[in-house]
């Protein structure tokens, strides 16, 4: 997955279509502010199949 980076100020001009880019071509971004890296933006089924992966030693699915 191809990664594009955007600025805070890119975000707010045109968070629209940075939207559609991550959900319709699956690109994900880098979310950057003064050259730093404050989050990625990442196609929502790509972050639900991560998440729903199991984490090494995570005891929570024995509980209950």
């Amino acid at each position: 997955m191809e990664t594009k980076t955007y600025t805070t100020i890119d975000l707010r001009r045109s968070m629209g279509e940075i939207l559609d880019r991550t959900r319709i071509a699956g690109e994900a971004a880098a979310i950057t502010r003064k050259g730093k890296t404050l989050a990625y933006l990442v196609p929502a089924d790509w972050f639900e199949q991560v998440n729903a992966l199991p984490v090494e030693g995570d005891d929570r699915s024995h509980a209950a």
